[in-house]
C-alpha cells in the first residue's frame, strides 16, 4: 500500500499519514538551475510575480505555481492553480471562509499575524504534489511554516512569506461525494495551524502534536463543520473497518506517525481535546476562553504539553476540583477514567483504583460526583450509542492508553505498577485498564536548546520516534516540516508494560 505522505501540520481524511524527511540542503547550486529551469519552462513567476511557491512534497522542493484569484474578500484571497480545473464553487467556499470561519475562529484563537501587511489570509488550491494516483492516500491540505521566513534564493525550499493555506483540488473535491463538509473542514483544521504557529514561534516552544492536532479537529466543528461522525466512528471501532478494535490499546498522548494507529489517534485527540472543550465552560464564551488560553496562553502558560494543557483546565470556568482534584496528575487520571469509562458504557464509578506511585499498591477514589458533573456532551453522544467495540484483549498497556476487555479485567500487581494505572470494572466480566500518564512526564515543557557547534538551534530529544527532521535556519531557529515534536530515529515511543 502507497504511504501517505503528510505534512506542514497536516490534515487527516480517510487515510493514514507519513511525514518524510526533508532532504538536506546539498548541491543547491544543482538544485537551484533545475528550478530556475522548471519555472523558466512554466512561465510562471514567484520572485516578483503573484503566483505562488508550494511544495513538491515527493521531493521536498518548491515549485513555483501559476495561479488565477477566485476571490478577495475582507480577510481572505483564495487562488486556484491556473491548469487545475475544479468541480467546486470556490467563489462560495471563499465567502463561506471570509463571513463563518474566519470570525468563528479568531474568536476563539485571536487574530492571525500579518508578515506581508495585506491583511489576508492566502488559500491555495492545487494539485498538491504528494504523489497519489487513484484509489490512493493522498494530502487533504497543509500549511507551511516556511512561509513565516523571508525568502531565500539558495534554498531548496522557498518562502511567499505571508500566511498561506494550501488545500488539494483534486482528490479532496472528489471526497466531497461522501463528505460534502470535506473541503471546508480541511480549511478551518489548517487555520488553526496557521494561527498557532506564530505563538508557538514567539514562545520559543512546539506543541505537542496530540493537543495540536485534536485542537485543528474541533476547531473544524467551530467552525459548523461538526460533529466528525467518522472521527466518533474511528475511535469507537464501528462503522469503519480501517478502525477495527477503535482506540482499544492506542496511546492519545505518544504519537508515532508511521504507525498504523495514526487514524486512530487523530481520533482520539478529537475526542479527547472535544470533551475538554465541551466541559471546560457553561456558555460558549467560557469554552472559546480556554481554548484561546491553549494557544496564545494565560499568565505566562500556554498548552504546549500535557501538563500546561492540564494547568489551563484547572483555571477554566467550569473546573471543579472537589470532582477532579487538584494535582496536575490526579486531574488528567480523573478525566482519563470519565472518558474511558463512558466510551464503554460504564456508568458506575463509585470504585476507581488508581495507582498514585511507581511500584504501589491501587487506592479507590470514588468519582461518581465527577461522573454527575462532566457527563459526555452532545457533541459526542454518537459513542453513547455506539460504544468502544474492542476485538483484541490486551496483554500490555502503553502510556496514555486505556485497554478494554470483556473478559476478565486484569488486577494491578504492585510488583509492576506505575503511577496512574486506574482499573473500573463491571459486573460480569466488562471494565477497562488505563495509563493515564504522559511519555515525558506530565509537566514537562519542550522549548529549543542550543545543540549544534554551528550555533543552530535543535529540539531535544524526547521519548518518541516520529520519523521527521527539521530544515535548520542559523539565524531565526528550526522550521518544522511535521506538526510533531521532531527526535532521532533511534530514540524509543512510549514503553509497553506487560498486565496481569
Amino acid at each position: 500500500m502507497k504511504r501517505l505522505i503528510l505534512f506542514p501540520f497536516f490534515f487527516l481524511t480517510s487515510f493514514t499519514s507519513y511525514c518524510i524527511p526533508l532532504n538536506p540542503q546539498t548541491e543547491k547550486n544543482n538544485d537551484l538551475m533545475l528550478l530556475l529551469g522548471t519555472y523558466a519552462l512554466i512561465g510562471a513567476n514567484c520572485v516578483n510575480g503573484s503566483d505562488l511557491w508550494a511544495r513538491d512534497l515527493t521531493t521536498q522542493t518548491s515549485v513555483c505555481v501559476p495561479v488565477d484569484l477566485v476571490s478577495s474578500g475582507t480577510n481572505v484571497e483564495v487562488y486556484k492553480e491556473r491548469s487545475l480545473s475544479v468541480n467546486y464553487d470556490l467563489a462560495k467556499f471563499a465567502r463561506d471562509f471570509d463571513t463563518i470561519t474566519y470570525p468563528a475562529l479568531i474568536a476563539t484563537f485571536g487574530t492571525p499575524s500579518d508578515i506581508d501587511g495585506d491583511g489576508k489570509v492566502k488559500i491555495l488550491v492545487m494539485d498538491i504534489r504528494d504523489g497519489a494516483t487513484a484509489n490512493s492516500a493522498y494530502v487533504a491540505g497543509y500549511f507551511d511554516p516556511m512561509n513565516y521566513f523571508p525568502d531565500n534564493l539558495f534554498s531548496r525550499v522557498r518562502s511567499n512569506y505571508a500566511e498561506v493555506l494550501y488545500l488539494d483540488g483534486k482528490e479532496l473535491i472528489i471526497a466531497l461525494t461522501r463528505d460534502p463538509n470535506a473541503f471546508a473542514s480541511t480549511a478551518a483544521h489548517e487555520f488553526q495551524h496557521l494561527l498557532r504557529y506564530p505563538r508557538m514561534r514567539a514562545a520559543n516552544q512546539t506543541d505537542e502534536i496530540w493537543i495540536n492536532e485534536g485542537t485543528s479537529e474541533v476547531a473544524s466543528d467551530i467552525a459548523g463543520y461538526g460533529p466528525q461522525i467518522s472521527r466518533l466512528d474511528c475511535y469507537s471501532g464501528v462503522n469503519d473497518s480501517r478502525c477495527s478494535d477503535g482506540i482499544n490499546g492506542v496511546s492519545l498522548l505518544d504519537w508515532d506517525s508511521s504507525g498504523s494507529d495514526i487514524l486512530k489517534q487523530y481520533s482520539y485527540a478529537y475526542v479527547f481535546m472535544r470533551y475538554l472543550y465541551d466541559i471546560s465552560g457553561i456558555t460558549e464564551t467560557e469554552r472559546q476562553n480556554f481554548f484561546r488560553n491553549t494557544v496564545i496562553g494565560a499568565g505566562g502558560t500556554r498548552a504546549n504539553s500535557t501538563g500546561n494543557l492540564i494547568n489551563l483546565f484547572k483555571t477554566s470556568a467550569n473546573f471543579d476540583s472537589t470532582a477532579l482534584g487538584s494535582q496536575n496528575s490526579d486531574v488528567l487520571f480523573r478525566l482519563f477514567a470519565l472518558l474511558s469509562a463512558q466510551s464503554f458504557g460504564i456508568a458506575n464509578l463509585t470504585s476507581v483504583e488508581q495507582v498514585t506511585a511507581d511500584g504501589a499498591s491501587p487506592t479507590t477514589i470514588n468519582l461518581s460526583a465527577a461522573f454527575v458533573k462532566y457527563p459526555l456532551p452532545t457533541n459526542l453522544a454518537r459513542i453513547v450509542t455506539n460504544p468502544v467495540n474492542p476485538t483484541t484483549p490486551k496483554g500490555t498497556i502503553k502510556q496514555g492508553s486505556t485497554n478494554f476487555y470483556y473478559t476478565s479485567t486484569p488486577t494491578i500487581s504492585a510488583a509492576i505498577s506505575r503511577k496512574n494505572y486506574g482499573r473500573i470494572v463491571t459486573a460480569p466480566s466488562k471494565g477497562v485498564f488505563f495509563w493515564a500518564d504522559s511519555p515525558a512526564g506530565i509537566n514537562v515543557s519542550v522549548k529549543y536548546v542550543q545543540t549544534n557547534e554551528d550555533g543552530t538551534m535543535m529540539i531535544p530529544k524526547k521519548p518518541r520516534s516520529l520519523k521527521s527532521v527539521i530544515e535548520g535556519n542559523p539565524n531565526s531557529g528550526p522550521i518544522p516540516i511535521c506538526g510533531i515534536e521532531f527526535t532521532d530515529d533511534s530514540v524509543q515511543t512510549s514503553e509497553s508494560n506487560p498486565i496481569e
